[in-house]
């Protein structure tokens, strides 16, 4: 029996050492940069679960309703993403990266949902699946990413310069400082329904 705990600790002893071994090659601004764009365009709740102070960021990971439609909302948002590092700038670990950001141009989705979801409750005034909140709430989710998927199907015309400001995190990764302001840019200027 003492046998077998002391292979377990020599083994866990290896893996921790591996793992600080591991954890000791410092990562760039420019590829945490990286990591976070492909979390944040794959949905990856570990990695968006560190930003979740942030409104959109909590919008993304947070959004309840079918998760087949979230899944069409997220793609949608994301698909005609695309960055490029045109700057960057790093000193006693703060670093700033800056990004020319190509997306689609999602400014007038709330608008169009606004009309979309009125058009819905007048059409269908007097029926139960309006005044159920649950079908309801469901049905304005449905149309508001039915609006996301509309704006997505044409050419991304938006383009923006991002500075994303990031911190080190003391064991050779970096922390973006995220506002809101960044995340809206990085989602076409979508605004999150209320």
């Amino acid at each position: 029996m003492f046998g077998f705990f002391k292979a377990i600790i020599a083994a866990f002893v290896a893996f921790m050492i591996s793992g600080g071994v591991a954890g000791a090659v410092d990562m760039t601004p420019a590829e945490a940069v990286d990591d976070f764009m492909a979390g944040l365009t794959s949905g990856d709740k570990q990695v968006l679960e560190q930003y979740i102070d942030n409104d959109y960021v909590n919008y993304l990971v947070n959004i309840e309703g079918d998760e087949e439609l979230i899944a069409r909302m997220d793609k949608a948002i994301f698909q005609n993403l695309t960055y490029k590092e045109t700057d960057k700038a790093e000193k006693k670990g703060v670093a700033v990266v800056e990004l020319k950001v190509k997306t689609n141009d999602f400014s007038k989705v709330m608008d169009a949902y606004e009309k979309a979801s009125y058009k819905y409750v007048m059409d269908n005034l007097y029926e139960d699946k309006v005044t159920d909140k649950k079908k309801l709430s469901a049905k304005c989710l449905d149309i508001y990413v039915e609006q996301i998927e509309k704006a997505a199907e044409k050419e991304p015309t938006l383009e923006k310069k991002i500075y994303l400001p990031m911190i080190s995190d003391g064991y050779g990764g970096w922390k973006m400082v995220l506002n809101d302001k960044i995340m809206k840019a990085l989602m076409g200027d979508l605004a999150l329904p209320k």
